[in-house]
């Protein structure tokens, strides 16, 4: 796929995102994702007093405690812990993504899911932990504005050693400032970093640092042109999953009796998300976001009741994959902005680095290097003899 390596590039990803083996990667990383995160997440509820039949009426199968679970400080920290698996298993299955999109603009359009999975894998350090590595910047210069505020306590000599120094304390708050937004571009393209470069941790947030200083506004609109490309395409995708999702319920009903509008309505109540979209959109998506009401079990033969919750789980799978669509958008784009970006400002193109060596062609190369200083110190010898 050739580029402009122009700003309309980026309409690229909705098409580059809808792929079958993109979409699939991002389905794994989210089911995975979910399943570690939901069981810390109930596990912060229990240590924080809840029963499990109560979290399973109240959230189904991803809670979300941080709303309205009145954590102790214990489920604090693991479900903090559930927060950081979640980040993780999102970045790692961005990269995967990237590198997929990546191995496609360079022409290889069999590049395998499972190749991807194994590269992000091994490189989950660069995606994982520059972001992690920011953050723990941010937490240290918080910490040490906080003690500067204890010893404005101290007696007679506090206030003025705080007068003294305010304009160091106020510079360090705007590089606080700074370091938050380089940690939101990190979050950003880190991914495309690490699968287009194969760098570490310290490369990738270098690069953060390069693009936001160096491209500041055509990345910011770029981002912003990537938004409104992956809000119209998942939007017409969610759309035409709930045309089918209710299509598949007028022609079962049609011949289920009075089973089905029960299996239909208990198996919506199944699938609970958060309350972090605007009930207009409960509208559009397949599952019809929100529970429909109370789960009905009185005088419900047990295999209505099974193949309720079945069609729950077939529901939850419907909207993974519209989030899964969601992720190959934006790994896509991010990948293609990434590259145009590097092409602008370092007049490079990564499209035509170098692939690197692995295995038997690196020990190929290599032999073929040693030959080559043999032979140059056979002629230097050669030459000497002939003086």
């Amino acid at each position: 796929m050739e580029l402009q390596y122009k700003w309309l590039d980026v309409f690229r990803a909705g098409r580059l995102g809808f792929s079958p083996r993109k979409i699939g990667v991002a389905v794994k990383g989210i089911f995975f994702g979910a399943l570690i995160y939901s069981i810390l997440s109930y596990a912060a509820l229990m240590v924080s007093g809840w029963g499990y039949k109560e979290i399973w009426q109240q959230y189904r199968l991803i809670p979300s405690p941080f709303v309205q679970g009145n954590l102790t400080w214990i489920g604090i920290i693991i479900y903090v812990i559930a927060c950081l698996v979640a980040l993780f298993f999102y970045l790692v299955t961005l990269t995967a993504i990237s590198k997929i999109t990546f191995e496609q603009l360079k022409g290889d359009e069999f590049y395998e899911g499972s190749e991807a999975w194994a590269f992000a894998k091994k490189n989950w350090k660069g995606a994982f932990g520059s972001p992690i590595f920011l953050a723990l910047i941010i937490i240290v210069l918080l910490v040490v504005g906080f003690v500067m505020g204890l010893v404005f306590k101290i007696p007679h000599v506090g206030p003025v050693f705080i007068g003294l120094f305010s304009f160091p304390l106020i510079a360090g708050a705007l590089f606080i400032v700074y370091l938050t937004i380089v940690a939101g571009v990190v979050l950003l393209v880190a991914p495309a970093v690490v699968s287009s470069t194969d760098s570490d941790t310290f490369d990738t947030v270098f690069e953060a640092f390069s693009i936001i200083n160096d491209q500041t506004w055509r990345f910011i609109l770029w981002e912003v042109l990537l938004l409104i490309t992956t809000i119209l395409c998942a939007f017409v995708f969610a759309y035409l999953a709930k045309m089918a999702c209710s299509l598949t319920n007028l022609v079962v009903k049609q011949w289920g009796g009075e089973n089905w509008p029960v299996m239909w309505r208990n198996a919506k109540w199944y699938l609970y998300m958060p309350n972090f979209f605007p009930l207009v959109l409960g509208r559009w998506f397949p599952s019809l976001i929100f529970p429909q009401g109370a789960f009905l079990s009185e005088g419900v033969a047990k295999s209505t009741l099974l193949g309720s919750f079945l069609l729950g789980v077939s529901f939850y799978l419907i909207a993974f994959i519209i989030l899964g669509y969601v992720l190959s958008i934006q790994g896509s784009g991010q990948t293609l902005i990434y590259t145009i970006l590097v092409k602008i400002k370092d007049n490079k193109n990564l499209l035509e680095e170098k692939e690197e060596l692995f295995g038997e062609e690196f020990e190929e190369e290599g032999q073929e290097k040693k030959e080559e200083k043999k032979e140059k110190k056979v002629r230097k010898k050669k030459g000497k003899r002939k003086k």
